[in-house]
C-alpha cells in the first residue's frame, strides 16, 4: 500500500472516488506544471478519463493502482509547482520463471551479464575466493546511470514503476545515494491495455521501466510497516545469499525460533493466509523488511524475498502482519466494485499489490501487507 499526502503550498493532490470524466473535469484547471496521476483498474470511461487528464495536464507522468474488492474506483491527481522534472528509464529486473517451459541458456534471444556469472572457466573459484557467496550472488556488477538524470541535482524522488524496478532504483542509489525515494510498483495491466504495465507520459505509453519525479528539496516522510515483533532482535551468525543459515543465541536455528514464537502466540498456529516477516535492523530501528518464503525446521535455513545477500553480523527480528480493511495482500480473486457519488478529498491515495519503495538511505521495496508509507513535499 502506497499512500502520499501532499499539502505543501507549491502542491495540490486530489483523490476523487467514483468520479465521472466530467466531475473530474469541473474540478480541473489547465497546467503545465508537472504532476502525477494514479488511475484505478476498476475506473469506468477510462478512455474518456484519460482524455480529461491529457487536456488539463499536459506534463503529467501516470499509471495505475489496484482497488481493494468492494471499494470506489478512485483517481488520484498531485500537481507540483515547484521545480520538479520529470524523467524515465527503461530499466527493468529479469522476467518471473516461466514454470513448465524449459530453455536452453544457448538458445535464450538474450542473456544478461549475472546469468552467465560463474560459467566460465574458473570464474566462480575466483568469485569465491574474492567476494565469497555474496559476491557470487549478487546481480550486475556494472553500474547503470538514468541518462535523463545526468548532471540533475536532486534531494528527493517520486517514482512509478513496473513489476521489476530493481535496476533503476540501484541506479537512483549509485547516483543520489543520500536522496529521499518513494514510490509505488503499479497494478499490471495485461486484461485493460492489453501491457504487461502501463506508465503513461504525455500521451506515450510504455510497458515497462519506471516513470518518476526528481525535486531539489527534501520531503517529510512518515513509515509504517504494519507489523509486531515476535521475538527478541537476534544478530546473524551464518547467512549465504538470500539464506539465513544460523543466529547467535541458545538456539541458533531461525526457523525453529520462529516456529516457537508462533507457537507462543497461541491461536490456530500458522494458516496459509498470515505471511511472515524479518526485520533488518540499524542501532535498534527497523530499516528494512523482507518477506519469509520458507523455513527448514531441521536445517534450520531460512528463505527470504530478496535479492541482495545477508551478511553475518546484521541484526534481525522476526515479525508478523496484521491482516486489516486497508491491507493489499496478493489475490487471485476479483470482487464487486464500490459504487457511490462522485466526490473529492485532498491527499493522493495509491494502493499496489507489488509493494511501494522506501529508502533509509538505500531504496528499498516493502511487500508487507497495511503498511504505510506518507511523504509531504
Amino acid at each position: 500500500m502506497f499512500k502520499t499526502s501532499i499539502r505543501a503550498i507549491h502542491t495540490r493532490a486530489q483523490t476523487f472516488f467514483s468520479p465521472t470524466p466530467e466531475y473530474v473535469s469541473s474540478h480541473l484547471g489547465t497546467t503545465t506544471d508537472a504532476s502525477i496521476f494514479l488511475l484505478s483498474t476498476s475506473l469506468q470511461h477510462l478512455p474518456q478519463h484519460l482524455q480529461v487528464i491529457q487536456k488539463y495536464l499536459p506534463n503529467s507522468i501516470g499509471s495505475f493502482s489496484i482497488t481493494p474488492p468492494g471499494h470506489e474506483s478512485t483517481l488520484s491527481i498531485a500537481t507540483f509547482s515547484d521545480d520538479a522534472r520529470i524523467f524515465r528509464s527503461d530499466f527493468t529486473g529479469r522476467p518471473p520463471a516461466e514454470v513448465g517451459r524449459y530453455q536452453r541458456p544457448s538458445t535464450q534471444r538474450s542473456q544478461r551479464e549475472e546469468d552467465l556469472k560463474g560459467t566460465g572457466q574458473g570464474q566462480a573459484e575466483a568469485l569465491l575466493a574474492g567476494e565469497g557467496w555474496a559476491g557470487m550472488w549478487k546481480g550486475e556488477s556494472s553500474e547503470q546511470r538514468i541518462a535523463e538524470l545526468e548532471g540533475v541535482t536532486a534531494e528527493s524522488f517520486l517514482l512509478l514503476t513496473d513489476g521489476r524496478p530493481t535496476p533503476v532504483l540501484k541506479a537512483l542509489d549509485a547516483m543520489y545515494p543520500a536522496a529521499s525515494k518513494v514510490g509505488i510498483l503499479t497494478a499490471a495491466t495485461p486484461f485493460i491495455t492489453n501491457r504487461p504495465y502501463t506508465l503513461l507520459h504525455n500521451g506515450n505509453i510504455y510497458p515497462s521501466g519506471s516513470l518518476g519525479l526528481a525535486f531539489k528539496s527534501r520531503p517529510k516522510v512518515n513509515l509504517d510497516f504494519g507489523l509486531t515483533p515476535m521475538t527478541e532482535p537476534a544478530v546473524i551468525s551464518g547467512a549465504q545469499g538470500n539464506m539465513l543459515l544460523s543466529i547467535e543465541g541458545t538456539n541458533s536455528n531461525p526457523t525453529q525460533v520462529l516456529i516457537a514464537a508462533i507457537q507462543k502466540r497461541g491461536g490456530s498456529g500458522i494458516t496459509k493466509e498470515e505471511d511472515f516477516y524479518l526485520g533488518i535492523l540499524e542501532n535498534g530501528e527497523v530499516q528494512q523488511v523482507v518477506k519469509i518464503l520458507s523455513g527448514d525446521p531441521s536445517r534450520g535455513a531460512m528463505s527470504l524475498d530478496m535479492e541482495d545477500s545477508l551478511l553475518p553480523g546484521q541484526t534481525i527480528q522476526p515479525r508478523s502482519g496484521t491482516i486489516t480493511f486497508s491491507s493489499l495482500g496478493r489475490s487471485d480473486e476479483e470482487g464487486e466494485v464500490g459504487t457511490g457519488s462522485p466526490r473529492v478529498v485532498d491527499g493522493f491515495l495509491g494502493l499496489s499489490e507489488g509493494g511501494f519503495i522506501y529508502s533509509n538511505p538505500i531504496s528499498s521495496i516493502c511487500t508487507a501487507p497495511g503498511a504505510v508509507i506518507t511523504a509531504s513535499w
